[in-house]
């Protein structure tokens, strides 16, 4: 995977996002360019076969104190539009054969991050999530109901995510697009 390549997209078409990067995979091939995303094709493949993610518990989103994370969502709740770092991250319950490609897209994202906060650019730090609350608070506002009421049963976990889903729509509606 040409790394330089993927930082360099990264730079081009990070200036213009005004908001925090609620992205689709479409946006994301844009963001970093389509040798990233085919391999993160691969990984979701090796996943959706290993069940890693499924078995692991997701103990990924709690320990990074993802707002959106509650246990009775079958999946995370807005995960076709997910940040880059929950597309990019593969926990270490990955197998070591795995591990180069996780290492290359642990590099992308670090390095590409690392030179867009030396270049000055703003945008960078919309990166840094989950949580979400300090660079979103007023999106993390309306969806903190929705949670938890999944969380606390007054909710079910489908009408939640088509809630959350409903938010989510409404927040990129309000950004520049990519």
């Amino acid at each position: 995977m040409d790394k330089q390549k993927a930082i360099s997209s990264f730079l081009s078409h990070l200036q213009v996002l005004s908001r925090l990067p609620l992205i689709t995979g479409e946006e994301m091939a844009e963001l970093y360019g389509e040798e990233v995303v085919a391999a993160l094709g691969e990984m979701e493949r090796y996943d959706r076969e290993a069940q890693v993610c499924a078995d692991c518990e997701r103990r990924c989103c709690p320990a990074v104190r993802c707002e959106l994370y509650a246990p009775q969502f079958a999946r995370c709740p807005i995960h076709d539009f997910r940040p880059v770092i929950c597309r990019l991250h593969f926990c270490n319950s990955f197998p070591i054969t795995a591990s180069p490609l996780i290492h290359e897209l642990d590099d992308i994202f670090f390095e590409s991050l690392l030179a867009a906060q030396r270049s000055d650019i703003e945008q960078a730090r919309f990166f840094d999530c989950p949580p979400f609350t300090r660079i979103a608070p007023d999106f993390i506002v309306r969806l903190s109901p929705l949670v938890e009421g999944v969380r606390n049963g007054s909710l079910s976990p489908d009408e939640g995510e088509r809630l959350i889903l409903r938010e989510v729509e409404r927040y990129r509606s309000l950004r520049i697009s990519m």
